[in-house]
This record gives C-alpha cells, sequence and structure tokens, in this order.
C-alpha cells in the first residue's frame, strides 16, 4: 500500500447508545443490531442510524419483513425522496423502484459505479432490499472511495485536487436499457441529462473524509491534463478502487436490507447466477437542501 497511515477507530460505545453497529471492516461495512424497522423510528434511533451511515459507508439489516410504505419511510430518514433512475416501480409506489434481473432482464448496469454520478447532484444514497434471492451467487461488492483516497501517497492525493471529471450515462448500460424501452425513451434522455463533470476529489460533507468521485461506468475521462495522462490517472483510479482492502462482499439473503452512502461509496451487482433471476427493490434519497 502506498500510504499505510494507521486510522482512528471509530468509538462505538461512545458514540452509539440506541443502535449497535458490528463492523465488518475497520470504519467500514457494518451490521445494525438491535433496530425493528417494521416499528416507528424514536429520534434518537433515526440520528444515530444517519450517523452511523456516515460513520460505516455502507450499513446492513439482517432480514425483515417491511411494508414498501415502511421502505419509503426509511429513506426519509436519511434525507428527501429522489426521482431514482430509468428502473421500472412498484404497483402504486412510484418512489419504489423494482430491478428485476432475469434471462429477459439482464442487469443494465455490469461494473463498478456511483449510482448517478451523471447528474449534477447525485443522490446521497439508497435503501435496498432483497425480495428474490438466486440459490447461489448473486453477491453485492461495495468499495470504500474514502478508504481508497486515504491509501493513496501524499504525493497522488495532492496531484488529484483541483482535478475534474466528466461524467455520463451515454457510454454506460443504461444506453441499452433505455433502447430496449424504445427511441423515444433514449432520446429524452439525450435531450435532458448532458455530460456532467465533478472534481476527482470531492469531501463528503457529513463524515469530512475525502473521497475519490470517479467510477468505470459513468465517468468518460478527466480534464485539465494532457490527454495521454489522464487515461493513464483514471485507468490508474479504477483499478485502485476495485483493491479487496477497499471493498466488502456481501452476500444476501431474501429480506435483508442496505443503506449506502453513495457519496463514499461504490457498488457492483455480481451477475453470476443464471439461469436463476434475482428481484430487488429500492428507494433513493436526496441530499438535504440545508447542507
Amino acid at each position: 500500500m502506498a500510504n499505510a497511515a494507521p486510522m482512528q477507530l471509530i468509538d462505538i460505545d461512545a458514540r452509539y447508545h440506541h443502535i449497535r453497529p458490528v463492523p465488518r471492516m475497520p470504519n467500514f461495512a457494518a451490521w445494525i443490531e438491535g433496530v425493528d424497522l417494521t416499528r416507528p423510528l424514536s429520534p434518537e434511533v433515526q440520528a444515530e442510524l444517519r450517523q452511523a451511515l456516515y460513520d460505516f459507508e455502507v450499513i446492513f439489516f439482517r432480514p425483515q419483513a417491511i411494508t414498501a410504505e415502511q421502505h419509503v419511510a426509511l429513506a426519509q430518514v436519511f434525507g428527501p425522496l429522489s426521482k431514482g433512475s430509468y428502473f421500472e416501480r412498484k404497483s402504486g409506489m412510484p418512489d419504489v423502484e423494482m430491478i428485476i434481473s432475469d434471462k429477459a432482464r439482464p442487469p443494465a448496469i455490469d461494473n463498478w459505479h456511483t449510482d448517478i454520478s451523471w447528474k449534477q447532484q447525485p443522490p446521497l444514497g439508497t435503501v435496498i432490499q432483497i425480495v428474490t434471492t438466486p440459490p447461489a451467487g448473486g453477491n453485492t461488492c461495495w468499495t470504500s472511495t474514502s478508504k481508497a483516497y486515504d491509501w493513496l501517497s501524499p504525493g497522488m492525493q495532492q496531484y488529484l485536487e483541483g482535478l475534474q471529471a466528466v461524467h455520463t450515462w451515454e457510454e454506460s448500460g443504461f444506453r441499452e436499457y433505455l433502447g430496449r424501452k424504445g427511441e423515444e425513451a433514449l432520446f429524452e434522455a439525450l435531450r435532458q441529462f448532458k455530460p456532467v463533470t465533478h472534481p476527482v476529489v470531492r469531501t463528503n460533507p457529513d463524515s469530512g473524509r475525502k473521497c475519490i468521485f470517479v467510477n468505470a461506468d459513468f465517468t468518460r475521462h478527466i480534464t485539465g491534463v494532457d490527454r495521454h495522462e489522464a487515461r493513464g490517472v483514471l485507468a490508474f483510479l479504477l483499478d485502485w478502487l476495485k483493491k479487496p482492502e477497499f471493498m466488502v462482499h456481501h452476500q444476501w439473503d431474501a429480506g435483508g436490507i442496505a443503506i449506502w452512502d453513495n457519496r463514499s461509496t461504490q457498488h457492483y451487482a455480481v451477475a453470476d447466477y443464471w439461469p436463476h433471476y434475482r428481484v430487488n427493490q429500492r428507494v433513493t434519497f436526496d441530499t438535504p437542501s440545508t447542507q
């Protein structure tokens, strides 16, 4: 590793009194215990859930039988509801996206990505629940982009500061996905969502951590440097983000729930379960306007 400076571990006993985070890695990815999501959540529990998301970047709950309304309410603990992406919606619940992956509908995004980084204001995060799991395979992986930044050498950290990158959905799996919906859906998306530019290094305002903000699916190129240099730097960062030291592999049980901070993670839904299929539902939330 380029930079092996020891990190300050989160003092769970001092910080949490109403929920119990159980980290799966130091300062990243935690099970949440002691919370019944089928019942109303007290303000104290809600506040600690938000803090756990900022501290651990992705948090997990073992299977719970929540309703679609409770799913939406859980997302609203973290921020106002987002419009999400182009996925189908649950009947009667326009805020709940249904992602059904089978032979007729293969996954549209088969790469590491930050959700909707092709918008000027990407969503803060997502609450996802697995409805149907395959008998084998179908894991989801998350990588911590803050850990990835922290482990860069100081020289590389300094070099990346101030660089910008262009993000677009046009060359991703979404183009194929929208194409299957018809030309009008594709042309409307092309008209509505032009490429956007984001800093290569962004600071998460809630955790204070610096994060690498490029991803394999939606980042087209880095600007402000020679194109040959830009290609090399982007290739290095995308490869660096895939190091297992920054990554958690999550095996799903039906009814399991995960919530991730889209500002400081990337994820990859592994499509290794053919001929079986997987169904999940998710609700995306935005950054509160007070930030």
